[in-house]
């Protein structure tokens, strides 16, 4: 699951970045989409997404699936980084992971296994002031 919001998180980006011609690899890339003094603060991408940039964040969602994906944008190139209750949600709505949702049902139990993983080092922290946030340790043997 966490797999799987890290590659879509990643492929939304991907797509903003192409479609408005934003350079990634630069420290602030979404300078000219965040600011309200434009009408690119929202809108709409291929495949029935669209966005909308809120504080450090851009919420991502499919008109089809419902599927919402809240991906923070000040971190670097770490587009995958996640809080619980951000992956709750995913899992929560989005059918492919309806089975995981099945299993965990609660927040406490998903953060239980965030805290497994983060031991087991297959996520990183990075999160600042006492807050947590984590990505996917791409280190990490996942398979």
């Amino acid at each position: 699951m966490i797999i799987i919001f890290d590659k879509k998180a990643n492929e939304l980006i991907n797509l903003l970045a192409e479609k408005f011609d934003v350079d990634l690899s630069k420290d602030h890339p979404f300078g000219k989409l965040i600011t309200r003094q434009n009408n690119l603060w929202k809108g709409c991408l291929p495949n029935n997404w669209t966005y909308h940039f809120h504080g450090s964040h851009c919420k991502f969602e499919n008109t089809i699936t419902k599927q919402i994906l809240d991906v923070t944008i000040n971190r670097g190139k770490n587009y995958g980084l996640f809080v619980d209750s951000s992956l709750f949600w995913f899992i929560e709505i989005t059918k492919e992971l309806n089975y995981v949702y099945e299993k965990i049902e609660t927040r406490e139990v998903l953060t239980n296994c965030i805290n497994i993983l983060e031991k087991e080092q297959y996520i990183i922290d990075i999160g600042e002031f006492g807050y947590k946030s984590f990505i996917l340790n791409k280190k990490a043997n996942l398979n």
